[in-house]
């Protein structure tokens, strides 16, 4: 029984946001009638929640318990007053997210009540080179994990998508260069992301924080100055939060 739920949740994560019974059926290769009978069970306990049309999504109990994780609930912390800065500097949504597999997910947001609609959610999952977070965690990912990513399938959402793997090189190249990621129209057309790193006390690239605007808004320089900031006070504070917890 725990298998086929775990298999279930697992379907969530190929970047699909919601699901009916019967795609998570085609998904994990589980009947139809088993999917509905777990996923009804998920969702009376909150793990699931129901949206229109009887598609699934990923519940907010579950996101509130995934928070408590080490890997993100510490970083989280210490990074809400920052994102709240940025987010109020440059009047747009503030992300925070780190890599699974060959996905970047979003696990905490920072957003004006206008905002509140706009995507990514907490729990978004995207491929790694489509936004500017899942870029620089990328091009800080082991080298195996980026040729892995780089000789398999890079989906195109918008006809500016860089799908070559030679131009994805080059850009991660430079990404590791300037400091900084830009998602330039590569996921909708009316909008472009900037991202920064957040590293470990060991200076590795453990998350990425970025600031999505209208296209056209705010100049990319600008954004990279604010986000690469921001990022920085944020590995700064884990770092003194390390030490004083020796």
């Amino acid at each position: 029984m725990l298998s086929r739920m775990a298999s279930i949740l697992r379907a969530f994560d190929r970047g699909a946001e919601e699901l009916t019974a019967t795609e998570v059926s085609r998904r994990t290769g589980l009947p139809a009638s088993t999917c509905h009978r777990i996923m009804r069970s998920l969702a009376e306990e909150g793990v699931l929640e129901i949206g229109e049309g009887h598609r699934y999504h990923v519940g907010l109990w579950l996101w509130e318990v995934a928070a408590h994780a080490p890997r993100s609930g510490g970083m989280q912390q210490a990074a809400l007053p920052f994102m709240q800065d940025l987010m109020d500097i440059t009047g747009h949504p503030v992300h925070l997210a780190v890599r699974e597999g060959s996905q970047a997910v979003f696990i905490e947001r920072m957003s004006h009540w206008r905002a509140r609609n706009s995507r990514p959610y907490i729990g978004s999952h995207y491929p790694l080179h489509l936004t500017s977070v899942g870029l620089m965690l990328l091009a800080h990912a082991p080298t195996e994990v980026q040729e892995d990513y780089l000789t398999g399938r890079l989906e195109q959402r918008t006809p500016l998508t860089v799908t070559s793997p030679q131009e994805l090189r080059r850009m991660l190249a430079s990404i590791r260069s300037r400091g900084f990621a830009v998602s330039d129209r590569q996921v909708v057309m009316d909008a472009i992301s900037v991202a920064a790193p957040i590293r470990d006390t060991h200076g590795q690239v453990i998350a990425a924080l970025s600031v999505n605007t209208p296209l056209g808004s705010l100049k990319e320089q600008t954004m990279a100055h604010a986000v690469q900031t921001t990022a920085l006070a944020i590995t700064r504070s884990m770092a003194l939060n390390v030490q004083m917890n020796r």
